[in-house]
């Protein structure tokens, strides 16, 4: 995955969710499951913003478009 835009983790969750955001463990969860484009780097989630924009929200669809 060539990555974008980063965003750490905190940040893009306190930026993409109103109210109360999901527990960090959760988002750490979503990014090594694959839910939302990440990258770990030393220690450290990213988010990729490029590849989050591109994500249709639609599995079969994101799977295509990722080739």
């Amino acid at each position: 995955m060539q990555a974008g835009k980063l965003m750490e983790l905190e940040q893009w969750s306190q930026a993409r969710f109103e109210g109360k955001p999901p527990s960090p463990t959760t988002v750490r969860r979503w990014c090594r499951e694959g839910h939302v484009p990440a990258k770990k780097i030393g220690g450290t989630w990213f988010i990729d913003l490029d590849a989050e924009r591109r994500q249709t929200g639609n599995e079969l669809a994101d799977s295509v478009l990722r080739m």
